[in-house]
């Protein structure tokens, strides 16, 4: 039956007393218990919670509760990523200090969060712009900067004039565009901070093999660093230089017909009057800075190049003389910045070609034909595929595979791969952020700033509106602090780090917050490392996600933690939608305040009716919907009225459907089906309500519910009579023998030969059969390692392959 309530009162009433018994705090490890640390990207202190924030939270909260009804000690800690332009822009528009705005926002946050009634571990909680978290921020680059992982360099930079700051690669989008500001990148050559992660490039794709991440986020990253097998090949000059290319395709040397080199190659200047058309060449090397790498790199837009008149190039292969072009398509940072053009065998070497009027020799074909043949019809299409070599001399026959290192080494060349990743800049001409612990001695030389002066703290006389010159620049306080310590004629560093600097590792500082003496102990992360669960938006996969992973290995070759990856599992969830399906904006108006929607139908409601939406963990968009959540509402309602039904005997089909009930639910919740989990619940209530349950069957039902809807499960636990928190009872067992229908044995196949089986749910999800599994320990010593592949037909069996 229906039965209202004041979710107001109830949930205010619990969330003081879970706050006043310290409920949620983790404390110390305790060894007894099976440990998961469950990780949630840390908010930005805007300070407004947004849908987007509850559905980030709220529903990873149902998994949390889950694990510790079941006995397991849950980390699930949650902080504030407090530095970073928006906190200073809004300061400048309002004419606020950004650290003061940081803090009330961040104090308004934590009641927000408070209120969704989240089990966060309080007691493990951190802020980036916290002096005792970011003096180890500026620690560790210290470190890199001592192992060269940090460096100063000079370099092509990407200016965002909406932010007056240098952006990294990752914060440019698809259309030139800042991620932040939306303004167009600028390119410009200047100094900047870069991290070294380039030199992590292959560890960053090759250990992605081993984590049991989603294969998509995995290969967003493969994609992102672009890592490209191929040769270094050199190609001489008439003017005696040599110009070295970069080809994937070196069983192709024997048809390049052309060289064309990166406008900003040095070697374009370098030739000087050997190139008798310098004038068009300046000009479009001119013209061709004026374009962003977006434009440049579009394949459906026309070719353009000069060539250098005056200057030719030698096959080595051949021995032919070859023209030699500038052309904007080829990128300075890519490779070696030259390409060697072959027409037969590539798109955009055919078009260029075709543009020019330039030969086309074909190389490579399917056939099993070897024999010479005539230099093809530029109009003919390229063949891309790989086949067998032709006009090739010596090579003529070999599979073009199997020729491209017989061929790199007969003429000179090398093996090597190229990548899309670009090393990190990580330099800000901004004021909110950490300050680099970088000074320079009166000769200009850079030393890092000794650990005993750290943290290197932001001065605050400060005119922060952002003119394209560090602001850093303007402080009287920091020039004289450096003087005072280090002495006349130093002088500091006036740059801060980017922001994704100080989400790589805060993790790390979650597990041991109060530690003076280093950034986390390494007796704390053997304890909690790695990561068993981390949850967070798709746009984070290439940039925060990436850069984390960069970091953690880093300090794992300075001994500074335990393993060499940080996230055991990583999930992506979607967004929450406008009820009329487009992405919320408060511009637009149709932005949902949760605030507003706690107010009207309760935090129990909002949280259900998020989770209600779809299976969590896929990056899936819903829009929100009004009727939906007010359904929940009314759901709980009929909770509320569910003691009414209580009776002294149940009948059998009530039992058997009450246990099938507790497997269902946990099953779903363990694979974050949350939507599914509660439907189960649904279909319950609507049994119990006609035919009634027993009180042990009516406990059971609020043990359920309770990481769904904590706050009304506390209330009805209370109120039948038991003095414990819900939460922290054992999660229900459901009996199997009442589900001997309702289960299955399946055999269990282990590197190729039968080695027992389980029973089962029948149609139970791979992941569900995978925990029986670990149950069983004869089946787990024979599970030495993580396998390779596994195969599962539903009801029947489940094959592992080592």
């Amino acid at each position: 039956m229906h039965k209202k309530f004041d979710h107001g009162a109830i949930e205010k009433k619990w969330q003081e007393a879970w706050k006043a018994s310290g409920l949620y705090d983790v404390g110390e490890r305790d060894a007894a218990k099976e440990k998961e640390y469950v990780l949630v990207e840390l908010p930005y202190p805007s300070g407004n919670l947004h849908v987007g924030h509850w559905y980030a939270f709220a529903i990873v909260d149902i998994y949390v509760r889950l694990r510790r009804m079941e006995g397991k000690q849950v980390l699930f800690p949650m902080g504030f990523d407090a530095f970073g332009l928006p906190a200073e822009n809004a300061a400048i528009k309002n004419k606020l200090d950004p650290k003061n705005w940081t803090e009330q926002n961040m104090a308004f946050m934590r009641t927000q969060l408070e209120s969704m009634g989240a089990a966060f571990s309080w007691d493990k909680t951190t802020s980036s712009n916290d002096p005792a978290y970011y003096k180890w921020t500026q620690w560790m680059f210290t470190q890199f900067f001592e192992n060269g992982i940090a460096y100063r360099g000079t370099g092509i930079v990407n200016w965002c004039p909406g932010c007056n700051t240098v952006i990294a690669n990752e914060q440019v989008l698809a259309n030139g565009t800042c991620e932040r500001s939306g303004d167009l990148i600028e390119k410009r050559e200047m100094p900047q901070w870069m991290l070294r992660i380039t030199q992590y490039a292959d560890r960053l794709i090759d250990d992605l093999d081993a984590l049991p991440w989603p294969e998509y986020i995995k290969e967003s990253q493969r994609q992102w660093i672009g890592r490209k097998e191929g040769a270094h090949l050199p190609f001489t000059l008439s003017t005696g230089d040599i110009a070295t290319v970069f080809t994937t395709r070196p069983d192709t040397l024997y048809g390049a017909t052309y060289i064309a080199l990166a406008p900003e190659h040095e070697l374009v200047s370098k030739l000087g009057d050997h190139i008798t058309n310098r004038k068009d060449i300046d000009t479009y090397v001119y013209l061709a800075s004026q374009k962003d790498e977006v434009e440049r790199m579009n394949a459906l837009l026309e070719k353009t190049g000069v060539q250098l008149e005056g200057v030719t190039a030698i096959n080595p292969a051949t021995g032919e003389h070859i023209p030699v072009f500038v052309a904007d398509y080829v990128l300075k940072q890519y490779g070696t910045g030259i390409v060697m053009g072959v027409p037969a065998h590539d798109e955009r070497d055919w078009e260029f070609a075709k543009k020019f009027s330039l030969k086309s020799i074909t190389v490579v074909t399917s056939s099993e034909e070897t024999e010479e043949v005539p230099a093809d019809d530029i109009l003919k299409k390229p063949y891309t595929a790989a086949g067998r070599l032709i006009n090739s001399g010596d090579f003529n026959g070999q599979d073009s595979e199997v020729a491209k290192a017989g061929i790199t080494e007969k003429f000179g060349g090398k093996l090597t791969n190229t990548y899309r990743l670009r090393d990190w800049s990580i330099g800000r001409q901004r004021y909110w952020g950490v300050p680099i612990p970088i000074v320079y001695d009166p000769a200009g030389v850079a030393h890092v700033i000794p650990k005993e002066h750290l943290p290197w703290i932001l001065p605050t006389d400060v005119d922060f509106t952002p003119t394209g010159e560090p602001p850093l620049a303007k402080s009287v306080e920091l020039r004289e602090r450096v003087e005072r310590i280090f002495g006349k004629g130093w002088t500091p560093e006036i740059e801060t780090m980017d922001t994704f600097v100080d989400s790589s590792w805060y993790f790390l500082r979650y597990l041991d917050a109060e530690n003076t003496e280093s950034l986390a102990s390494l007796e704390k992360q053997n304890e909690w490392m790695p990561v068993d669960l981390y949850l967070g938006g798709a746009e984070h996969t290439t940039m925060h996600l990436l850069y984390s992973r960069f970091w953690h290995k880093a300090l794992f070759d300075l001994g500074l933690v335990t393993t060499p990856e940080p996230y055991k599992k990583r999930l992506n969830r979607g967004l929450v939608l406008s009820p009329d399906g487009n992405k919320m904006s408060k511009s637009k108006g149709n932005a949902i305040d949760p605030d507003e929607q706690v107010r009207l139908l309760g935090a129990d409601t909002v949280r259900m009716y998020l989770a209600f939406m779809g299976p969590y963990g896929e990056p899936t968009n819903y829009p929100w919907d009004m009727q939906g959540i007010a359904g929940l509402k009314r759901f709980l309602e009929r909770v509320n009225g569910l003691s009414a039904h209580i009776a002294d005997v149940e009948t059998p089909e009530t039992t058997k459907l009450v246990q099938k009930t507790i497997q269902k639910v946990h099953g779903d919740i363990v694979v974050y089906k949350f939507n599914t989990a509660i439907s189960t619940l649904m279909i319950l209530i609507n049994h119990v309500e006609k035919s009634g349950l027993s009180k042990e069957s009516y406990m059971a039902f609020l043990k359920l519910l309770a990481p769904f809807a904590p706050h009304l499960a506390e209330e009805l636990w209370h109120e039948a009579g038991e003095s414990e928190s819900v939460h922290t009872v054992g999660w229900p067992i459901a009996d199997v023998s009442v589900l001997v229908n309702d289960t299955v044995t399946i055999g269990v196949q282990i590197g190729g030969k039968m080695r027992g089986n389980v029973t089962v749910p029948v149609d139970a999800s791979e992941e569900t059969v995978r925990e029986i599994i670990q149950t069983d320990p004869a089946l787990v010593a024979r599970l030495t390692s993580e396998p390779k592949r596994v195969i599962y037909v539903p009801n029947k069996i489940i094959n592992f392959i080592l």
